[in-house]
């Protein structure tokens, strides 16, 4: 390859502590293979963010590279112990477990659970209460906050109990291998999509002797609400010395300067440069378009864009399989509200519930999104089985046969398509009452991720061309001011 004056730098690297943050499709996977065949004799490991980016890279890398996940890494001495039960824990199974139907202490206990696994500290405490995201316990009396370490502590091991049959999280097995402290045989460890890393994955990498470099791009975390820390900063923190990439070949100039509207909204200076073909921002669909993606903020705004392109004749293809999209979920509690239990798939999630207003009353005293969500969608929908019988009969699983790619946000990371649109189901960012601190963080960095999808047409939706107007006038406005000046 041709390496840019950014990439040769990275690919000669002989330290032992690097940081590369690259923007949105700056060439990073490229940078990284020509790292790893200018170093033929070192033993790498590449860490990869999720099993699609891991595949990616399995077949770009040389020889010398082994590619995995963190929990492929955790799964020959823990993860295959569970096999047998592995599975995600619902908030009925933890009712089952603790013997309540208290769901306010079923949810902070699941929550304050899901914390520490994603930590790198030995015990469950309250550092994994506070961090769980259930800010009214910061007022809780001590007897409650007892109570619910106490249930997360016996979750965790009826979870790691092998006899046991409450079902293991794969996140779980990963922990028990952060806390075996293990030691790696690879010279270099490169620790891709560091910025959604969790802390048990970079406790892991902490460990390790070898040359570490972390690559990432604090602007796309998009998983703080599952534990994620942006492991970028906190390393050049502790010393690490730091390089960029910032000149992206998958958009041109024009797709690049709505990212970097929204980049300037958190402050950030340095700009993203786009070099590739010529592209084009719109509000609207172009006429005559053929394939292009759509992107919703929610999976209750998937189903609905998947429902009006079924509706107006449109073939769909749903990126990580329809089912990842809760379908059967939305059948299985149809079936709930109709009475008719004996047709429910899923006994394991709607079993417990009596009727349609038990689950109607946990979903809102657990404020659970997933409940509430499927809530949503039954309300404005009364014939799922119809519903869901044409979504299925109009989808189709080989992308290129299919009018339109539906996804959200989170599931399209580490993807491009030529035409994208980014749909309106994303909040207000500008109500700074709800959406302000880290909210604002993450929901700017969705949208940067969204738009930074695209390589020759971004369709925007109206927040964005909010911020874009936002960023003209702040612009003018510094002109007219160095003119003043001047």
């Amino acid at each position: 390859m041709n390496s840019t004056p950014e990439q040769q730098p990275i690919i000669d690297y002989e330290g032992d502590h690097l940081v590369v943050k690259a923007y949105a499709g700056c060439g990073k996977t490229t940078t990284l293979v020509a790292y790893a065949h200018a170093h033929p004799k070192l033993r790498i490991l590449y860490l990869a963010y999720n099993r699609a980016i891991r595949d990616e890279g399995a077949s770009k890398f040389p020889s010398n590279v082994v590619c995995k996940t963190s929990h492929q890494l955790a799964w020959g001495t823990f993860g295959r112990q569970y096999q047998h039960k592995l599975g995600n824990a619902r908030l009925t199974d933890i009712g089952n477990l603790l013997g309540t139907r208290d769901w306010g202490l079923i949810k902070d206990a699941q929550a304050t659970l899901a914390a520490y696994m994603s930590s790198a500290q030995a015990e469950i405490g309250l550092a994994h209460i506070f961090s769980s995201g259930q800010e009214e316990l910061q007022t809780a009396g001590d007897a409650y906050i007892d109570k619910v370490i106490h249930s997360a502590q016996r979750i965790w091991e009826a979870m790691c109990d092998t006899k046991h049959k409450f079902p293991c999280e794969h996140d779980a097995y990963l922990k028990l291998y952060q806390l075996s402290r293990p030691q790696l045989p690879f010279d270099v460890v490169l620790f891709d999509e560091a910025q959604d890393s969790n802390p048990v994955t970079a406790a892991i990498v902490a460990e390790q002797r070898a040359r570490k470099i972390f690559v990432g791009d604090k602007w796309q975390q998009i998983y703080r609400w599952r534990g994620a820390e942006n492991a970028l900063d906190e390393q050049i923190e502790l010393g690490a010395d730091a390089m960029f990439l910032t000149n992206s070949f998958r958009f041109g100039p024009m797709i690049a300067g709505v990212a970097n509207a929204i980049l300037a909204m958190q402050g950030e200076t340095r700009p993203l440069v786009g070099y590739g073909a010529k592209d084009r921002v719109t509000t609207s669909l172009p006429f005559g378009t053929e394939h292009h993606a759509v992107l919703n903020r929610t999976v209750a705004g998937v189903i609905m864009t998947a429902i009006d392109a079924v509706t107006g004749g449109q073939t769909v293809y749903w990126n990580g399989g329809i089912e990842a999209y809760q379908i059967s979920d939305l059948e299985d509690l149809y079936y709930l509200k109709q009475g008719r239990r004996d047709e429910i798939r899923n006994k394991r999630m709607y079993g417990p519930f009596n009727c349609f207003e038990n689950f109607s009353e946990a979903a809102e005293e657990t404020k659970d999104p997933e409940m509430n969500r499927l809530l949503r969608i039954i309300k404005d929908h009364p014939d799922i089985p119809k519903l869901l019988a044409a979504l299925r009969r109009n989808s189709t699983d080989d992308q290129s046969k299919a009018d339109v790619t539906v996804s959200t946000v989170h599931r399209s990371k580490g993807l491009e398509w030529d035409v994208v649109m980014l749909e309106e189901d994303f909040p207000d960012i500008f109500d700074t009452e709800k959406i302000n601190g880290e909210k604002l963080v993450d929901e700017l960095n969705l949208l940067y991720v969204g738009a930074t999808r695209a390589k020759k047409v971004l369709v925007i939706n109206m927040i964005v061309e909010v911020i874009i107007r936002k960023a003209v006038t702040a612009m003018k406005k510094m002109q007219a001011s160095k003119g003043a000046t001047a």
